[in-house]
C-alpha cells in the first residue's frame, strides 16, 4: 500500500542488532556510537515528528529533545525492546505534550500552513506530472483530516512499517486498538479519496 510516497520514502525500522551492539558500546564509553544511532533514527523520527505536528521546525525541535533525553538515559536502557520502539515512544509522548500546550485537540486544522503551500512552477507541466502533484497533495490534506490517533497509527504503519504490537506499545493503547485505530484511518482516506479512484493505492 504504497502511500507514504507524498509525505515521505516508506523505511525500514533498521537493524535491531546493529543498535544493541551499538548501545553495549555506548555504555561503555564510545561517543561515536551514540553518534551513529542518531544518524540512523533521526530521518525517521523526523519523519513521524513532521507528520504529526505538521511543522518541520517544531518536528526538529522535539526530535533533538528526543536524542537528547535518549543521551543521558540509554545507559539504563533496557535491550528488552527495540530501541526504535523506546525512541517512537519518546517521541510520540513529546508530540503530544506539545500539541496539548498549543491547544490542539482531537483534529488538526488544515488551509493554515504555510509550509505545505505548494507555489507553482513558472514552467509548464506535463499533464502526468501535473495529475500526480495534486493527487499528492489531495493524500496530504485528506491525512491532516484525521483524528490524532488515526493520523499517528497510519503514519507508524504506513510509513515506518511498524507491526500493530509495537504501535500499541508506542501509543500506549492495546493492539487491536492500534489495529483499529489504523483501519479507520484508512477507510476515512479512502472516502477522502474516493474522486480519485484507486490511484493513491490504499
Amino acid at each position: 500500500m504504497p502511500v507514504a510516497e507524498p509525505l515521505v520514502t516508506k523505511t525500514s525500522t533498521g537493524n535491531v542488532a546493529d543498535d544493541a551492539e551499538l548501545i553495549r558500546q555506548f555504555k561503555s564509553g564510545s561517543e561515536s556510537a551514540f553518534t551513529t544511532l542518531v544518524k540512523r533514527h533521526q530521518p525517521r523520527l523526523m519523519q513521524v515528528a513532521t507528520v504529526l505536528l505538521k511543522d518541520e521546525n517544531d518536528a526538529m525541535d522535539i526530535v533533538q529533545d528526543v536524542f537528547v533525553k535518549v543521551y543521558y538515559s540509554l545507559r539504563s536502557f533496557r535491550e528488552d525492546s527495540a530501541l526504535y520502539t523506546w525512541l517512537y515512544r519518546i517521541l510520540y509522548n513529546r508530540c503530544i505534550t506539545h500539541l496539548r500546550k498549543k491547544k490542539i485537540v482531537s483534529f488538526f486544522s488544515i488551509g493554515d500552513d504555510e509550509n505545505a503551500i505548494d507555489i507553482p512552477s513558472t514552467k509548464p507541466i506535463p499533464d502526468k506530472e501535473y495529475e500526480n502533484r495534486e493527487l499528492m497533495g489531495a493524500i496530504n490534506v485528506a491525512i491532516e483530516k484525521l483524528p490524532l490517533r488515526q493520523r499517528t497509527a497510519f503514519t507508524l504503519k504506513q510509513i515506518n512499517d511498524l507491526k500493530f504490537s509495537e504501535i500499541a506499545g508506542v501509543m500506549g493503547i492495546t493492539e487491536g486498538a492500534a489495529k483499529a485505530s489504523y483501519f479507520h484511518a484508512v477507510k476515512k482516506l479512502q472516502d477522502l479519496l474516493k474522486n480519485y479512484g484507486d490511484d493513491y493505492g490504499l
